[in-house]
């Protein structure tokens, strides 16, 4: 069965406490919306982590192409952190990987991190690359089931993916209900993690995984591209779209398992804001405890987009709580609108 052997985080050195950064440098341009204060405040969210300098970004109004030069000049040295941190932790060398893969939606250039990430850490010129774009949120999930289909199919290779997202580089400045809510959500960060198919020390075996994507509520997410960075739409339906299928979707991935939602010991689940996790808490009935790591990612990172729910499954794992033989699930959401699950097992 497909391991993570091993798995890290990494942020930006650039850290700002949420209310400061409000009142500092985006009240002059959101704090024409009555709401703009509230939302901050209300979003459960103390820190988050950026390349950008807010002292001159907010009144450049870049250009996309100037802010995906910057995605190319910050996101290279952050993806070499965090890859070189994930391959320390499993005493694995550069030139022992097989397969890498990128995961990104917040920037695009050819040759992409795929080559000049492996070209910066040693991988082999053989290595094989794939490079997961555009699909936000929930995309840390296709990357483990690419690496996990490697691995079914060459026990012996190793995988390294990487999950790398600079949402700061597209942050608006005007003052609609969307944009004041994603300028109080979204941060920057990387993860990345080994995916093996031998290994006796301990990990994390994937044991299956779920997709479901709603074709109908295509406009309520979207990450749309303009001539000065990428747009969300973010409708305030999510929360409530989300909450009326998560039970059924839950069910469906525990039940052919043979598992019910009480033989779950972890559930990490992807902050994509505080109404989410509040609604999904509900209606799948778990107590504070079962989310408590959901929410200590999104009160000291915010939301980074892909990356975060391997945050989740860091902050589950660097705890020392799970025992092996313990179930965990993993959930994320995002454009679509697409709901993505994993069910895993401490090994």
């Amino acid at each position: 069965m497909p391991k993570i052997t091993a798995l890290a985080t990494a942020v930006p050195p650039r850290r700002f406490e949420q209310m400061s950064a409000y009142h500092d440098h985006l009240a002059r341009f959101l704090g024409g919306n009555p709401m703009a204060e509230r939302i901050f405040a209300g979003s459960a969210i103390a820190h988050r982590h950026a390349v950008i300098d807010p002292e001159t970004f907010f009144e450049s109004n870049l250009t996309t192409r100037e802010r995906n030069d910057l995605y190319v000049l910050h996101a290279n040295p952050l993806g070499e952190e965090t890859l070189r941190r994930c391959l320390e932790r499993s005493a694995t060398r550069p030139e022992e990987i097989d397969y890498f893969f990128v995961i990104s939606c917040t920037g695009f250039e050819i040759p992409g991190l795929d080559i000049t990430l492996a070209k910066r850490i040693g991988m082999r010129p053989d290595v094989q690359r794939t490079c997961i774009l555009g699909m936000g949120c929930y995309a840390a999930f296709p990357g483990i089931n690419r690496a996990r289909e490697a691995v079914l199919a060459f026990p012996d290779a190793k995988v390294l993916v990487l999950a790398i997202e600079l949402c700061s580089l597209h942050f608006q400045t005007d003052a609609t209900d969307e944009i004041v809510v994603s300028s109080a959500l979204f941060a920057d960060g990387a993860a990345a993690f080994l995916l093996e198919g031998r290994s006796d020390g301990p990990s994390i075996a994937i044991v299956d995984t779920l997709t479901r994507t709603q074709y109908d509520t295509l406009e309520h997410m979207a990450f749309r591209v303009t001539d000065h960075g990428f747009r969300m739409a973010l409708s305030s339906y999510v929360p409530k779209l989300l909450g009326e299928e998560i039970e059924t979707f839950a069910d469906q991935l525990l039940e052919r398992n043979g598992l019910t939602r009480d033989q779950i010991a972890f559930w990490a689940i992807h902050p994509g804001g505080k109404k989410i996790l509040d609604h999904l808490q509900e209606r799948l009935g778990l107590d504070d405890s079962k989310l408590r790591f959901s929410r200590d990612v999104m009160r000291d990172h915010g939301n980074m987009s892909s990356p975060t729910v391997l945050f989740v499954l860091e902050a589950i794992a660097r705890s020392g709580e799970p025992k092996p033989g313990d179930f965990g699930v993993m959930m994320a959401f995002g454009p679509g609108l697409t709901m993505e699950s994993c069910l895993v097992r401490w090994e």
